[in-house]
């Protein structure tokens, strides 16, 4: 009998110190799991956080090319009168786009606009030299914007004419 109590004492024994292993081993699991799947989800929201910047940043630069395309249907002197080479930037006040050598603030998009001179070949195609046109410009719009300490940038460039003269 004693032997009895003994076998039964000590399966015992083993058994609860083997539901402790398994105890330890189901814990680590869910414990990597869990960091797998918190890290999954972070790297997700990042690229998330990536992707609508990138979507928002379009838009402002499809905004620019629209607000370029009125200003130059408005009056074709408010484009002959810019400087080349020179960031301007662009706001909308009382209606109007205006751009101007001064950066305006707010929101977390900077968008600079560039006009650049446009030479025409003997064939009156354009190229990189020959007489300058005056009637046609190489825009640059610019949207710059900070992700993770980091600048981005995306750009879009275009030719605009005097289409009403």
């Amino acid at each position: 009998m004693i032997d009895l109590i003994k076998n039964k004492l000590s399966f015992n024994l083993k058994t609860k110190g083997f539901a402790i292993v398994e105890l330890l081993v189901v814990s680590f699991i869910i414990s990597v799991a869990f960091f797998a799947i918190t890290g999954a989800s972070q790297r997700s929201l990042s690229l998330s956080i990536k992707a609508l910047q990138m979507t928002q940043a379009s838009f402002v630069l499809e905004e620019g090319v629209e607000a370029i395309k009125t200003i130059r249907d408005t009056d074709w002197t408010n484009i002959t009168s810019l400087t080349y080479d020179t960031p301007y930037y662009l706001s909308f006040s009382n209606g109007i786009w205006i751009l101007s050598t001064t950066p305006s603030t707010g929101g977390s998009f900077t968008r600079t606009v560039q006009f650049k001179q446009v030479y025409r070949d003997g064939s009156d195609r354009i190229a990189d030299t020959g007489t300058p046109d005056n009637k046609t410009y190489l825009v640059d719009v610019i949207v710059s914007w900070s992700s993770a300490g980091v600048t981005v940038s995306k750009n879009i460039s275009f030719y605009i004419s005097d289409i009403f003269s």
